[in-house]
């Protein structure tokens, strides 16, 4: 059996994989390059601008995202590279100051995320925090700039505490000990008190207020009651802290909570039947950002702290809008749609008539990104009727009744949504003929609260189907036959994949799994510790073997008779990458056609351009051979 190794990845067989593991393997000629442009657009993400105007950013140039900056004045051809990882930054954080960022690394996709200090006036880096068995990371600056704070599971592999590190004292200081996954949320104005977040699931989540003098802890949140509270911040008073919540509601929404008598309040009472993503406040507290889920579309609302009455904001187009964040006067935003990449524009709060600036570029390899399909959004129904929502792409030259190969493209989560945007391997596939549904099926964020708990536990079957009937749609829609479909996806959307494959195999010519799920029991048993509660309230718990082993395709796999693509990184924290193995090994003993790509240097997905590269190569390349032959 072949095996095709290069210096950061192996496309081996499944069996042979512990023998790559010890460096055997043989490299062979590279894959087809249509698809390599689309793969290679690149544009800067993360912005943030420093009090004297310095630009910082994420970008790729080199194919791994490192942090960069841009001098004011400058624009992003000057931009000077400041982190040189070799797997990359994970994410950053600046002080109000601008004088400090702490920077989030991990090694090989890993996902045990280190911290860093860059001073930005030596751009000199400083590891603070590196154990290659602990996670850190989440640092929240408090106002002053001279400290921050952060989690880790270095006292308990399963929990995330919360810790202070004092810039002046290089010491840490831990201010917050409870099982589960707790998170800084944010200091108040003098830095006395710090709101914590503890995420139980999906539909769970509380804060607390720890009182940092006495290491005192109370909840602000309504005690013994289960609903979804995200911390956006303490208002300008500190009388009030502002949170994005389905209290009492099936929608979430921007509310406030009395600090003194616990009072729940709605405020942004115009903006009903829509969901609230976001919200975040700019540095005096006074105004509120706000983003509101429109269908999977994102809108910006702008209020006023004072009364939460509207604020006049940029004119944008219809789309995504995101990484809001202030500084003096200025806003920044990243603006995309499926034709526009995400550029970041400033924009001036006092100006309100003139339009954002645009401060980065996206270099589109020469293609023409204006010409790019926009989806259409259609609601289907599925098995007991439910109407689920799902973006359709299809090519400009597509003539009605035309029988063309269709992706079904499932995203991951799964309390996750399909969103309208930028998106490059759609693209390609549409200009090569492809017509392209991504489902948003019960269990999708975006919905409400009752929507994203219809898949549960003993529900996960309705989410199944629901994917399923997204095939029987475009089939019963004319589009496309049956063996013409492919399931795509990755995570929750690679254990979608292989649900959909193994329950309606007659609908499918060819599936992808990337980095999926396909035994429950194993998979619970084999990710992070800190990972299992999580996911054991969303699938259910390892003390019920019988119902985990009901819903994993391991189980089903002599139904799989349609070729099989598996894409997996062998550092991956979140599914490991035995969930791959098994499925290839199972179907090899029944001689089912099964691709397997593996990357060492990688882990829950491909931060790797190269990487990435191989991957699209090889799945544009089977796509086509098993798809395209009926069309």
């Amino acid at each position: 059996m072949s095996a095709t190794c290069s210096r950061r990845m192996w496309l081996v067989q499944a069996w042979i994989c512990v023998l790559l593991a010890w460096g055997i393997a043989q490299p062979v000629a590279g894959a087809p390059t249509g698809i390599e442009p689309y793969i290679k657009m690149r544009w800067p993400t993360g912005g943030r601008l420093s009090p004297d105007g310095t630009l910082y950013f994420v970008f790729d140039p080199d194919g791994i995202r490192q942090l960069y900056k841009v001098a004011p004045g400058g624009t992003q051809k000057d931009a000077v590279k400041l982190t040189t990882f070799p797997d990359g930054i994970g994410g950053y954080s600046m002080s109000d100051d601008g004088k400090w960022i702490v920077c989030t690394a991990a090694v090989g996709g890993s996902e045990q995320n280190d911290l860093y200090l860059l001073d930005t006036a030596t751009t000199k880096i400083e590891p603070l925090f590196v154990d290659p068995k602990v996670v850190f990371e989440a640092p929240e600056w408090r106002r002053d700039s001279k400290a921050f704070a952060y989690r880790s599971n270095e006292t308990s592999s399963a929990d995330f505490h919360v810790y202070i590190y004092d810039l002046a004292s290089k010491q840490s200081k831990k201010v917050y000990e409870a099982a589960g996954s707790n998170s800084p949320a944010d200091f108040n104005r003098d830095g006395t008190k710090l709101a914590v977040t503890k995420y139980t699931s999906a539909s769970f989540s509380q804060i607390f207020e720890i009182t940092l003098a006495d290491g005192s802890v109370r909840e602000i949140t309504p005690k013994g009651e289960e609903w979804s509270f995200e911390a956006v911040g303490y208002d300008n008073t500190d009388r009030n802290f502002i949170v994005n919540t389905d209290y009492k509601a099936d929608l979430k929404t921007i509310h406030t909570i009395d600090m003194q008598s616990g009072a729940i309040k709605p405020v942004l009472t115009d903006i009903g039947g829509r969901e609230v993503d976001w919200g975040t406040l700019n540095e005096d507290r006074q105004i509120l950002a706000v983003g509101v889920n429109e269908d999977g579309y994102g809108t910006l609302y702008l209020r006023r702290t004072s009364d939460f009455t509207p604020v006049q904001g940029p004119t944008l187009a219809k789309g995504i809008v995101g990484n809001v964040n202030f500084r003096g006067s200025n806003m920044l935003y990243a603006f995309d749609n499926a034709n526009t990449p995400g550029i970041i524009y400033k924009w001036n709060i006092n100006k309100p008539t003139e339009p954002g600036i645009p401060l980065t570029l996206a270099d589109t390899q020469g293609i023409d990104v204006s010409k790019f399909r926009l989806p259409e959004l259609v609601h289907y129904p599925s098995f007991d009727g439910t109407k689920i929502p799902a973006f359709l792409y299809l090519p400009a030259d597509y003539q009605k009744g035309k029988k063309i190969p269709f992706i079904v493209q499932y995203h991951g989560g799964p309390e996750g949504q399909y969103r309208p945007s930028f998106n490059r391997s759609f693209q390609y596939f549409v200009a090569e003929g492809y017509g392209v549904i991504a489902p948003n099926p019960r269990g999708s964020s975006g919905y409400g609260k009752a929507f994203i708990e219809a898949d549960n536990y003993k529900n996960r079957e309705k989410s199944v189907k629901d994917g399923i009937w997204a095939a029987k749609y475009v089939i019963d829609q004319g589009y496309t036959d049956k063996r013409m479909v492919a399931a795509w996806g990755g995570s929750y959307g690679g254990f979608m994949t292989m649900a959909t494959i193994t329950e309606a195999p007659d609908l499918f010519g060819a599936a992808c799994n990337v980095v999926g799920i396909v035994n429950f029991q194993t998979f619970l048993e084999k990710t992070k510790d800190y990972r299992r509660k999580l996911r054991e309230a969303e699938y259910g718990p390892l003390s019920d073997p019988e119902f985990l082993k009901s819903i994993s395709p391991i189980y089903k796999a002599e139904r799989i008779d349609m070729p099989l693509m598996i894409a997996h990184g062998l550092n991956d924290p979140r599914v490991p990458v035995g969930e791959a193995m098994q499925i290839a090994v199972a179907l090899k003993k029944r001689g089912v056609d099964v691709e397997e790509l593996y990357f060492p240097d990688e882990g829950h997905g491909f931060a790797k351009e190269e990487n990435r590269l191989l991957y699209y190569k090889e799945l544009a390349k089977f796509f086509d051979k098993h798809l395209k032959k009926g069309a």
